[in-house]
């Protein structure tokens, strides 16, 4: 799996969130075997609760950006991978 990180702090102008704009989503799901990589940037409460089922091992998975946002970048087991993603469903869910 590639990782790239973005070095800018402004949510538009980092690579991730570029990405995310040219394809007009706000999640990106790379799977490789067993392993997935989660790219998204997300309010912080939606934050929190994709990176609770990591239970405190997500250091260096995510970074706080201007705008109340945060970037996640974790490279993660397929499982743990659509945990995280039902848990930004529910918060999306909870939130709207």
């Amino acid at each position: 799996m590639r990782n790239s990180t973005a070095f800018r702090t402004s949510p538009r102008s980092t690579d991730l969130g570029a990405l995310l704009a040219r394809r007009g989503c706000d999640l990106i799901l790379a799977i490789e075997d067993e392993n997935a990589l989660v790219r998204c940037q997300v309010s912080s409460a939606i934050a929190a609760a994709m990176l609770a089922p990591l239970k405190g091992k997500a250091a260096g998975q995510f970074r706080a950006l201007p705008g109340n946002l945060v970037e996640i970048d974790a490279a993660v087991t397929l499982p743990m991978a659509l945990r995280m993603m039902e848990a930004k469903a529910a918060m999306e869910n909870t939130l709207h």
